[in-house]
């Protein structure tokens, strides 16, 4: 199981989440959620953060928490929907939960949100189970 310090580590090992600022904020087993600030550098041309970005921070989110079943993991199939801009807000956040883990695979579902808790965005994650994560993973 990750702990909450262990989830930060793999955000602080991963050079893509870094550069986009995210943190997490809390993660327990099946759960973890996580937040970027709306920076110049991630926005698309119409000054709103661009649809990447956001999508990254639920598929990182996504898996750190089917990980944190013990497991290392890769995205095998998302399905992402994008309901609202990503603008006039600080943060966005991101809550991911793992509605099943099983011997193979892991479905997780997320919100996106803005700072007054609005829906932004939601997602499905599917994961692949690459075997079992080491004491140093």
């Amino acid at each position: 199981m990750l702990e909450s310090e262990k989830m930060k580590e793999i955000v602080q090992r991963n050079p893509f989440s870094r550069y986009i600022g995210m943190e997490i904020l809390e993660g327990t087993q099946g759960y973890v959620r996580a937040r970027i600030r709306l920076e110049p550098q991630l926005e698309n041309i119409y000054g709103i953060m661009h649809g990447g970005c956001a999508y990254s921070l639920a598929d990182t989110s996504a898996g750190i928490a089917a990980a944190s079943y013990g497991y290392k993991v890769t995205t095998l199939n998302a399905a992402f929907n994008y309901m609202r801009p990503v603008a006039g807000t600080e943060y966005l956040y991101c809550e991911a939960k793992v509605q099943r883990s099983g011997a193979g695979v892991s479905v997780v579902r997320t919100e996106l949100l803005d700072d007054a808790g609005k829906l932004l965005a939601d997602g499905s994650f599917t994961f692949y189970h690459l075997g079992r994560k080491t004491e140093n993973e």
